[in-house]
């Protein structure tokens, strides 16, 4: 398989790591001249961040810390390089890819353990050797929801080039209207993506069903559980040097904040809404299905590793060619 956009455009000269500060050997440090701004991804695991900025543990340290979104893959590849992007979520491939390319990102956490559902118009569609045959729509091709799509096919003894016709689009938010357009005879969503594609055909008088969670394949063939470690809290490694507290307590006011979104998901829609481009009836309703549970990158490296050893298998260089050792592991 090809190199990922990813590897080849996450090559950022001129970059260089800062040592990190033992956990266990934490000092205070004044606040940042600046508020810092925590940085989400424009989908619902944000719901944990826009929660998070209003923990008293993270404002005692970092007064006026504020919550946004980074709207593009590009605008995120941005603030990592000039360093901008202090505290930002990003999926964990993504990480370590900057990490073994010099740009030092260090992982806090893991927020979500899967976001990736196969769609069926047909109810009969129960396991993923079913999709024998048929023509599949997706998207990010030769990312990470594209290798791990092909890794369940190939785990059940389908050849993903052979025994099924796949159909790229370019986003999550393209398949949705295409799909409920009848494009496809299943279609491989992220959340919210396949959320919004049940409400989208429930008012529409469309048959649509989440058939199968690619988690669950997963997991059932690791042998881990459903958890596949994919998008969490990461951090510049100068800013963890010299504010190792705050790191420390936007940690734990991630994991308040988790448990808070799962209990409240109609509060936390509305409170993530405010920053997220999406409905907070739908942020709400997409909770649920995103397999989350704060987690420290430390405690996580096993499920870490294990999920980068899969994706290598198909596509070494999504990670940068090899597995990150432990500098990047926060915890």
């Amino acid at each position: 398989m090809t190199t990922s956009k990813l590897t080849r455009r996450a090559a950022l000269g001129g970059l260089l790591g800062a040592g990190l500060a033992a956990p266990g050997l934490m000092r205070v440090s004044a606040a940042p001249a600046e508020p810092l701004t925590l940085w989400g991804i424009p989908a619902t695991p944000s719901a944990v961040f826009a929660r998070a900025v209003s923990s008293d543990a993270l404002l005692k340290v970092a007064p006026g810390t504020q919550f946004d979104i980074w709207k593009s893959t590009d605008q995120m590849r941005a603030g990592i390089a000039t360093g901008d992007f202090k505290l930002f979520a990003t999926s964990t491939y993504a990480a370590a890819n900057f990490y073994n390319r010099g740009a030092g990102t260090v992982m806090v956490n893991i927020v979500t353990w899967g976001v990736l559902y196969i769609m069926s118009r047909d109810e009969s569609i129960t396991r993923i050797e079913d999709l024998a045959g048929r023509k599949v729509l997706l998207s990010n091709k030769n990312e990470a929801p594209d290798l791990l799509f092909r890794l369940v096919l190939t785990w059940s003894g389908l050849d993903p080039d052979k025994d099924v016709e796949l159909e790229y689009v370019g986003s999550p938010g393209e398949a949705v209207p295409l799909y409920l357009a009848g494009r496809g005879d299943v279609a491989v969503m992220h959340e919210p993506a396949a959320t919004a594609a049940l409400v989208r055909a429930e008012a529409a008088g469309l048959p649509l069903f989440r058939a199968l969670d690619v988690t669950e394949i997963y997991g059932a063939h690791t042998g881990r559980g459903p958890r596949i470690p994919q998008v969490g809290l990461a951090v510049n490694p100068e800013f963890l040097a010299e504010y190792p507290e705050i790191v420390s307590a936007a940690h734990e006011a991630c994991v308040e904040a988790g448990v808070w979104s799962l209990a409240n998901p109609e509060a936390a829609g509305l409170l993530a809404s405010a920053q997220l481009p999406l409905p907070p009836e739908l942020i709400a309703q997409s909770l649920p299905f995103v397999h989350l549970d704060v987690t420290s990158a430390q405690e996580a490296r096993t499920d870490i590793e294990t999920y980068f050893g899969h994706l290598m298998s198909l596509d070494p260089g999504i990670v940068g060619g090899k597995l990150p050792d432990a500098g990047f592991y926060w915890g």
